[in-house]
């Protein structure tokens, strides 16, 4: 059993996307100021590079649950998610099943020491461990 250096590679492909664009976010978030954020849409879509405008009192209050993602209008792929707050052309959705568990294991904001790393098994099935 090996160590895996890509804690993301675990999640379904269409997770992974928002998974990486809410981390790219998290920075954009920490050096920046009170007032309005400008963030890639967090949407399935790898390929998606949509900037939207987002309150800074907004995107704090999405990310105080990390199975939700700031999408835009338009974008919600409702066999993964569900839309639960609509305003502006931004869109937030909220991740369901296996991938909502992805979504709260691999939050930047989840404290340190409680974060999942993957490592492969001899399976080829991914096993979540906590990093210590």
């Amino acid at each position: 059993m090996s160590t895996g250096t890509d804690p993301i590679g675990g999640a379904s492909s269409r997770t992974r996307a928002q998974l990486l664009f809410r981390q790219l976010n998290e920075q954009v978030r920490s050096i920046s100021t009170d007032g309005e954020l400008v963030v890639l849409c967090e949407c399935v879509n790898a390929q998606c590079t949509e900037r939207l405008a987002v309150p800074v009192a907004v995107y704090e209050a999405v990310r105080r649950f990390p199975t939700r993602f700031i999408v835009k209008d338009g974008h919600v792929s409702e066999d993964v998610e569900r839309a639960v707050r609509s305003e502006d052309g931004v869109v937030v959705v909220e991740k369901t099943g296996a991938d909502a568990e992805h979504a709260i294991m691999l939050d930047p904001r989840r404290r340190e020491g409680r974060r999942l790393r993957l490592v492969e098994s001899d399976a080829d099935q991914p096993i979540a461990r906590e990093w210590r």
